[in-house]
């Protein structure tokens, strides 16, 4: 598996439908562009309307990250849970998503001017270069490899919760949300395994057209891999950040 969006069991559930269409790659690929213009645009507005409205504090940022967070996770289940709503869903789960990390990036890039066009460079690069090891065969999908990715991913996602269950006593350990060595590279390890995460969504891509899986599943998949993207962004993000307070 690869994140908990795309995984095997999608494969299966995906069976029970029958469409006289089927999942193609550059179908796919075409989702996944129209679901990036859609965050792109929706995040440039919201990104625009706090840096013209936030003077003097007048706009609470933080209605803008965490009702959006909530809502983009409450579709994201629904999403996984019935993947014939992803078509439209997908949609949605980008434009809520777009408001919440356009307003994080707006206060990490107030700290830090410029964070922001480096962590999208940097995202990008990491993109490129892991499908460039796919497309090649440099690396390849085995299942020892799905199984490391498996209890990789799990482990961070149970780190996560950790944290968020910590946060919500006041607990912030400086290990992790501090700048030290250690907290530097969690987030360095982190970033890995999302980086391989990639490798793992485009064989799914793959893996789909291969299996004749329905149509639906292009917007599947494009959604799965927008989660993948925006979590090595905001990762990345926050080294950054991290890196720029121990300077």
């Amino acid at each position: 598996m690869s994140n908990p969006i795309l995984n095997d069991n999608m494969f299966n559930k995906a069976r029970t439908y029958s469409s006289a269409e089927t999942m193609t790659t550059n179908g796919a690929i075409m989702k996944a562009f129209i679901l990036a213009l859609v965050f792109s645009v929706v995040a440039i507005f919201t990104y625009s309307y706090l840096k013209a409205n936030t003077y003097n504090y007048n706009v609470p940022v933080g209605t803008f990250i965490i009702a959006p967070s909530i809502a983009a996770f409450i579709v994201s289940l629904i999403i996984s849970f019935k993947p014939t709503t992803a078509p439209f869903l997908s949609v949605v789960y980008s434009i809520f998503e777009a408001v919440a990390l356009a307003s994080i990036s707006y206060l990490f890039n107030s700290l830090y001017e410029g964070i922001v066009f480096e962590a999208i460079a940097c995202t990008m690069i990491v993109f490129f270069t892991m499908l460039f090891l796919f497309r090649t065969g440099i690396i390849q999908v085995t299942a020892k490899f799905r199984a490391i990715m498996f209890t990789a991913i799990s482990s961070v996602a149970i780190f996560y919760i950790i944290m968020l269950v910590l946060s919500l006593f006041g607990i912030r350990p400086d290990w992790y949300y501090g700048n030290s060595m250690i907290s530097i590279g969690i987030s360095i390890v982190i970033i890995g395994i999302a980086a391989f995460s990639l490798i793992l969504d485009f064989d799914f891509i793959v893996e789909g057209e291969n299996s004749g899986m329905p149509k639906y599943m292009e917007w599947y998949a494009a959604f799965g891999l927008m989660v993948t993207i925006l979590w090595l962004y905001l990762e990345i993000l926050k080294l950054l950040a991290k890196l720029k307070e121990s300077d």
